[in-house]
C-alpha cells in the first residue's frame, strides 16, 4: 500500500502588482520553480488600484509590487496597505534607479528593494526570506 507523504507543503499566497504582462510572466514562472518549504499560488493586479481591490478581498503572505504603475503607484499603495493596518511583507521592484522613491519604500516598511531587471537567484533568497517573515509575525 502505497503512503502519501507526510511533508506535504504548505501554500504561500502571493500578489503580483505589475503593468507589464511579460514581467508578470516571469514572476509568475520563477515562483513554481522556487524549491522552498512551501509552495507558492500567485495572484495578479495591473496596477496598484487593482492590487488594493485584491487585498481587500483576501490575504496574503507576500506582495511583489512594481513601483510605477498608471492610476495608482507602488509607493502610493504601499501607503494604502500601511494605513489600512496590512503589515503583509512587500518587494519592490523597479527599473528606475530613483533613490528617493527607494529610501521613500523603505522607509514605509517593505522587506526589500529588488531592482529590474531581476538576479532570479536573489529573488528566489528574498521570497523566501519575505514569507517566512510572514509565518513568524502570525505565528
Amino acid at each position: 500500500m502505497a503512503m502519501l507523504a507526510a511533508t506535504a507543503r504548505a501554500t504561500k499566497r502571493v500578489l503580483i502588482v505589475d503593468d507589464d504582462l511579460s514581467i508578470v510572466r516571469v514572476l509568475q514562472d520563477a515562483l513554481g520553480l522556487f524549491r522552498h518549504e512551501h509552495t507558492y499560488a500567485a495572484q495578479t493586479a495591473a496596477d496598484g488600484a487593482e492590487g488594493l481591490a485584491a487585498l481587500e478581498r483576501g490575504q496574503f503572505d507576500l506582495v511583489l509590487l512594481d513601483m510605477y504603475m498608471p492610476r495608482m503607484t507602488g509607493l502610493e499603495l504601499l501607503t494604502e496597505m500601511r494605513r489600512r493596518g496590512l503589515q503583509t511583507p512587500v518587494l519592490m521592484l523597479t527599473g528606475n534607479e530613483d533613490s528617493r522613491s527607494a529610501a521613500s519604500a523603505l522607509a514605509s516598511g517593505i522587506f526589500a528593494y529588488v531592482p529590474k531587471p531581476f538576479d532570479l537567484q536573489q529573488l528566489e533568497v528574498l521570497v523566501s526570506l519575505a514569507a517566512a517573515s510572514r509565518s513568524v509575525s502570525a505565528a
